[in-house]
């Protein structure tokens, strides 16, 4: 379990600190999935059905168009 510190923050300051922990983690989450469809994209021209989605849901999520060929999956 993850330890956090909160010392010296006041208490109407952690749920701001809380918010921003996630965003952080978010985008990095996204990031990563964007080097991974990359990756893929790199080594292969077949794009397995599960990483389409997963990729069409993150553009989503990040309020991103989606391109002609993820509105078709869409």
């Amino acid at each position: 379990m993850p330890i956090r510190f909160f010392e010296g923050v006041r208490e109407e300051q952690r749920s701001e600190l809380r918010e921003r922990n996630m965003e952080r983690r978010f985008y990095a989450l996204a990031a990563a999935v964007r080097e991974h469809e990359a990756r893929v994209h790199r080594a292969s021209s077949e794009l397995d059905p599960r990483d389409a989605e997963l990729y069409r849901r993150v553009r989503q999520l990040c309020g991103e168009p989606l391109t002609g060929e993820q509105e078709v999956v869409a």
